[in-house]
């Protein structure tokens, strides 16, 4: 502990000398001295830039290993010839200004300070580096009642100019951080609570500093979030122990302060920005990238600034606002959300409505008026039959910190959205709602025997904990034993019976971080929140028997995951992604999910780029990718998980091993030829009499499987694709023939596209085929949307069909890409050139319009010229305002890219139902009208109603347990297909049928088989997301582009959202987002790299 007056300290701090020449000089020499690979950082300061300091360098141990810092030190640089050295060849200096070292001593617990004396500075050749680490001793040994202090600098202490030297001050720098640390001096040491207060206050200060230096220092703000992002580190860890401190604890560790956070909800959010800050802190993040986490972390600073204002009256962060002007918030954007905020005032707390379903919190984005924080919150309809279009919107000032569904009690509010009344729902409270099912479904999985209900006591009593502390099960059953003994006490005090006590008490047993047990992995993952549809699909089925290890009543196919977590998706779900990885790291192991770090990284390459060759930098090392591959067990390496390196290029081994197969294996089948076809394509030809207006299509039909097995079809939307496929397939009369597509969607359009398929004919999506047929009882098999399906399906497949089988693919790979990673059509292209086995398709269908076609050809090949057709051409730009709501054309659409804001989906769908004069129907917490346009979403409850079929409401007549809904939908429908289906069949009408089914009203104890009759199977498409609107087409789209959303728009999503268009094309941004997204385009148009190599091997 610091022994030293206060007083005399203080009055140090105060003074500073300005910087000499000899100091200007020093600084220089220092960092020429200081170059060590990486290993320590400088930011320093010639001039005096600082109070009481010079600047600061940041320590990385290892950047072979990681570029994270692992310390920050503060350094005063001192130049000057003036000095005496002794025999034993120790240095006597007088410091003559102490204010480094009483800075240093006032806040021994937060970073580090190094003193640095340079001797000689400006004596070019005899310049001499020393160094004292303000240690407690060394500080105690100062007396502060005087100006000044002798320094003795021992050998040792001497930096000389060559590399070994630097190691060695680098090893002894690595000794200092591991005793000096924040969180280890405050477990050691009692700091009372005044102490603690203090070092909030200082903290605070050096974050204001950086925020009023990002004007001076514009084009450093990423350092400056740096600077910030690790004093928040010690401004968490001392609001959790002064959090702890206030709840009873004299002398909390900062663990046990942690742990206690997670047990109030308006603490929590403490716990969880300290866990961030230990997943960041494992990394530095990439140049440009701190900023983005600031704008995470803004939303904690402004909680803490609240929160001890609020209970310990500390007043910190006075300047906070000051960094949202360098943030770039959308002034649209910002001004929709003040109207919203506005909207607060006028809520009628007697009109207050109760959800009688469950939500699950799909996206939380906070905003910030005046003083006040707001939250948009996208809810997600929770339960087994939901899909992720039953969405709302809503807005609410508290904090919904829970990864379980939730029930909510909410205000329908009038806001004036462009001059129409448009409703908004705004929370007033909420609570967490588990569907019971769920609860034995877990029971079910750990082999205990439960049938809970929501009308158990116990199961309200342990709702309202949940909702109280905001944990989930995961959090609670890592707390420490007497702790968590405590949490099942409180919950089972009062309650009749215990019955889900069994399960908590056997997770914490079997299931906590520190268990061994083989399921370990996948229960954890299930705990994080509970979803329905992934409890079911974990358990053993028909198609996946039971895994053969202890009594976890689970599929065998969870194992890949509960080898390796990190990089083994569960049960068919996404959770290997990047995005996953802070979900996981909650799951794992921390030692675990650093050594995953360098397969996220090539995995983040990937998804960024198109490229699976990753060069060797520093953020891939080549001793992180071996620490990697080391922990990897045989079955992994088989599965393909090792990182291979060659000639300074990583890459995952299954990524390449896959995408090679799928190469040699199409180019294997386009050197197959099939003596006698040349002569029964021109026979066909030549009896059939076929007019083409295209005549690739001719071309195709003539060479088709002539010299190759196989035929790769390339086109843009509306080109004829599945007119050509529709051709061939009459042409090969017949055959057995298998028509396979990804998604359901895609295969009742296919299906609806061919007018003779055969009696034989399969038509199954390519995710279920392996279940479905034996692809070997083909002669034919037509693949669509060839783009959109990943390398491992790709590859599945062709290792089953036989080599006498004839394959067509089709598919445009300028759209949306596959969610998994997809590279092998892209690459065919340029690979399988034989004749007869390639042909692109280049004349649009879709529309005459010549702007249009010109347009979509510049940037479906990323021209030169993709500003100039857009704004000469059409004009296909305006800036964003009222005239995206002049509608003048029946099918006409408007495209979004995200949910909520000003101009996402919800407000563009609730501004045109509004204007829409039909009296509203409510239904639950949606609103329908008589004449909304609406797309069926994918429902296995009708197979009929395709996903993305459109529709009009033509009539709704709501009984008390039941709505019934009256449709025209666009396709041609018998009664006898009506019948069939499960609907009503009422008449036919110009393009479609008039239908009519009902939706049943939820009730908890209705049976399994009504559940899915509860969902409504269409959403409103006044407005629709790009993604979904892939595969549409309307006579008029409507592009709608904020500034907020365009980094997000890629190369597809524009392609995908401009090629709807039949007419009229209208893309509404500002000139500032066009240039950025079209800009956007260059960058990304990468994967020339990685076919060059791929061709090389193939070769």
């Amino acid at each position: 502990m610091i022994n030293q007056s206060k007083e005399n300290i203080k009055k140090h701090i105060k003074t500073h000398t300005k910087h000499s020449d000899e100091d200007r000089a020093a600084v220089s020499i220092l960092e020429t001295f200081l170059r060590s690979d990486g290993r320590i950082n400088p930011l320093f300061a010639s001039d005096d830039k600082w109070p009481n300091h010079d600047g600061t360098f940041e320590f990385v141990p290892d950047p072979d290993i990681s570029r994270a810092p692992k310390q920050t030190f503060y350094v005063q640089i001192i130049g000057t010839h003036i000095y005496k050295e002794l025999d034993n060849h120790e240095i006597k200096y007088s410091l003559k200004d102490l204010a480094f070292p009483a800075f240093i001593c006032n806040e021994v617990s937060l970073d580090p300070g190094i003193l640095f004396v340079i001797l000689n500075p400006t004596d070019r050749g005899n310049e001499r580096v020393f160094w004292k680490y303000m240690s407690v001793d060394f500080l105690n040994s100062i007396d502060f009642a005087k100006d000044s202090s002798t320094i003795t600098f021992k050998p040792e202490e001497e930096i000389l100019n060559n590399e070994d030297s630097i190691l060695e001050f680098g090893k002894q720098i690595g000794e200092i951080v591991d005793y000096h640390s924040f969180v280890n001096q405050l477990d050691r040491n009692n700091y009372s609570e005044e102490e603690v207060r203090n070092i909030i206050q200082f903290c605070s200060e050096e974050i204001m500093d950086s925020i009023d230096r990002l004007d001076i220092l514009n084009k450093n703000r990423d350092n400056v979030s740096r600077r910030i992002l690790t004093r928040l580190d010690d401004l968490c860890v001392s609001a959790l122990l002064l959090n702890a401190i206030h709840d009873g604890y004299k002398y909390p560790s900062t663990a046990l302060a942690w742990e206690h956070s997670f047990l109030n909800i308006n603490t929590k959010y403490l716990g969880n920005f300290y866990r961030g800050l230990q997943y960041i802190g494992r990394r530095i993040p990439n140049d440009g990238q701190s900023e983005r986490l600031m704008l995470k972390y803004y939303n904690f600073m402004w909680q803490i600034r609240r929160s001890l204002q609020k209970n310990y009256c500390i007043t910190i962060l006075k300047n906070l606002e000051k960094f949202t002007e360098y943030i770039g918030i959308d002034e649209i954007d910002k001004e929709y959300y003040k109207l919203v905020a506005e909207a607060f005032s006028t809520v009628k707390f007697k009109s207050i409505n109760c959800s009688a379903i469950r939500f699950y919190i799909q996206k939380k984005i906070p905003f910030y008026i005046g003083n006040e924080r707001y939250f948009e919150v996208t809810l997600q309809q929770a339960g087994l039959y939901a899909s992720k279009y039953n969405r709302i919107t809503a807005y609410t000032q508290q904090d919904i910190s829970t990864s379980y569904s939730i029930k909510i009690e909410y205000a329908n509010v009038i806001i004036n959205l462009w001059g129409i009344d448009t409703e908004i729902k705004i929370i007033t409270d909420w609570k967490v709602s588990i569907d019971p099912r769920c609860l034995n479904k877990l029971a079910r999985i750990l082999n205990i025997p439960l049938k809970i209900s929501h009308k158990y006591g116990e199961y309200n009593t342990l709702m309202q904990f949940l909702t109280k502390t905001g944990m989930n099960f995961l959090e609670m059953i890592d707390l420490r034993e007497i702790k968590f003994s405590n949490v099942l006490d409180e919950i089972y005090q009062h309650s009749n019976t215990c019955y889900f006590k069994d399960v908590l008490q056997k997770l914490r047993d079997n299931y906590s971080i520190d268990s061994n047990l083989f399921g370990k992995y996948t229960i954890r993952y299930l705990l994080l929140n509970l979803h329905e549809e992934l409890l079911d699909r974990v358990m053993p089925s028909k198609f996946s028997p039971k895994w053969k290890y202890n009594d976890l009543f689970l599929s065998c196919k969870c194992l890949p995951f509960e080898y390796n977590p990190l990089v083994s998706n569960l049960a068919g779900s996404k959770t290997s992604t990047t995005n996953q990885a802070k979900y996981l790291a909650s799951v794992v192991e921390r030692e675990k999910t650093e050594v995953a770090i360098p397969y996220w990284n090539i995995m983040k390459f990937i998804q960024e780029t198109g490229e699976i060759y990753c060069n060797i930098d520093s953020n891939l090392t080549i001793s992180s990718i071996q620490k990697y591959n080391d922990h990897l067990d045989a079955w992994e390496k088989r599965q393909g998980y090792g990182i291979i390196v060659k000639e300074d290029v990583a890459y995952i081994d299954s990524y390449e091993r896959s995408t090679l197969f799928i190469l040699k294996k199409l180019l294997e089948l386009s050197h197959i030829s099939n003596k006698g076809q040349k002569e029964f394509n021109e026979a066909y030809l030549k009896q059939n009499k076929i007019e083409f207006s295209d005549f690739k299509k001719k071309e195709a039909l003539k060479y088709a499987f002539v010299n190759s097995r196989v035929l790769l079809i390339y086109g843009a939307a509306g080109t004829g694709k599945t007119t050509l496929i529709n051709m061939i397939s009459s042409m090969m009369l017949g055959r057995r023939k298998l028509f396979l597509t990804k998604t359901r969607a895609a295969l009742q359009n296919l299906k609806r596209r061919i007018d003779n398929p055969g009696v034989d004919a399969t038509f199954v999506s390519l995710d279920s085929f392996t279940k479905k047929v034996n692809l070997p009882d083909y002669d034919i098999i037509f693949v669509d949307e060839c783009s959109t399906i990943d390398n491992r399906i790709m590859m599945q497949f062709l290792a089953k069909i036989h080599s006498d089988t004839f394959l067509v693919l089709a598919g445009d790979i300028y759209q949306i890409e596959s969610i998994e990673f997809g590279n092998w059509f892209s690459y065919a292209k340029d690979i399988v050139k034989s004749k007869g086995s390639n042909i692109e398709l280049l004349s649009t269908w879709r529309t005459n319009d010549q702007g249009l076609i010109e347009l979509w050809k510049e940037v479906r090949n990323n021209g030169p010229l993709i500003t100039e057709k857009l704004v000469i051409n059409g004009p296909f730009s305006e800036n964003i305002g009222d005239n995206i709501f002049n509608s003048e054309i029946k099918d006409e659409v408007i495209l979004c890219l995200n949910y909520d804001g000003k101009f996402g989906l919800n407000n563009m769908n609730s501004y045109f139902q509004n204007a829409n004069t039909e009296e509203a129907v409510i239904w639950k917490e949606w609103k329908y009208k008589v004449g909304d346009r609406i797309l069926f979403n994918d429902t296995n409850r009708f197979s009929l109603l395709y996903n993305n079929l459109k529709g009009r409401i033509i009539h709704i007549n709501k009984l008390k347990e039941r709505i019934i809904f009256t449709v025209d939908i666009a396709i041609s429908l018998t009664e006898n297909d009506c019948i069939k289906d499960g609907l009503e069949f009422i008449d036919t009408v110009e393009d479609g049928t008039r239908i009519r089914f009902d939706v049943l009203d939820f009730d908890e104890e209705m049976p399994e088989e009504n559940r899915e009759k509860t969902i409504v199977p269409f959403q409103l498409a006044y407005a629709v997301s790009i993604h979904k609107a892939q595969g549409l087409e309307y006579q008029s789209v409507k592009v709608v582009i904020p500034s907020s959303n365009a980094e997000k728009i890629t190369h597809g999503i524009f392609y995908t959202a401009i090629t709807r268009a039949k007419e009229k094309l209208k893309i509404y941004w500002s000139s500032e987002t066009m240039q950025e997204v079209i800009t956007g385009f260059s960058e990304n148009n990468l994967k020339q790299c990685s076919l060059d190599i791929i061709k090389e091997k193939l070769n």
